[in-house]
């Protein structure tokens, strides 16, 4: 790679890491009139996937597949993904107990012979 290669390279890297900077500052404020579930997988779904790109491209600044590298950012991704569900999983209800029968204080001679 050239210097012209390395200088494009090293800018797309510092471009890439003041834009996380920069979403990292908002302190995630959805924007008015959009759902906020929505909104959130989203960027979380773009987070994971960030996490595996910068895997793939630092192993491939360091001389190709690096085993531990492709774990740990996948790791991270796994985590962002669990993360992004755990957050828009809604509360389960509390359980409702279903009202018991009446129960007959007698039984009719039918219901006797069917229990007999």
């Amino acid at each position: 790679m050239d210097d012209e290669g390395r200088r494009h390279l090293r800018e797309l890297v510092r471009r890439a890491h003041e834009a996380l900077a920069e979403a990292a500052e908002m302190q995630a404020h959805c924007p008015a009139g959009v759902d906020r579930f929505d909104w959130s997988a989203d960027l979380l779904d773009e987070l994971a996937r960030v996490a595996l790109q910068v895997g793939d491209a630092a192993a491939a600044l360091t001389g190709g597949e690096d085993e531990e590298l492709e774990a740990r950012s996948r790791e991270l991704a796994t985590t962002i993904v669990r993360r992004r569900n755990d957050a828009l999983t809604p509360l389960r209800p509390t359980r409702r107990r279903m009202p018991r029968a009446a129960v007959p204080t007698q039984l009719d001679a039918r219901a006797m012979s069917r229990h007999a």
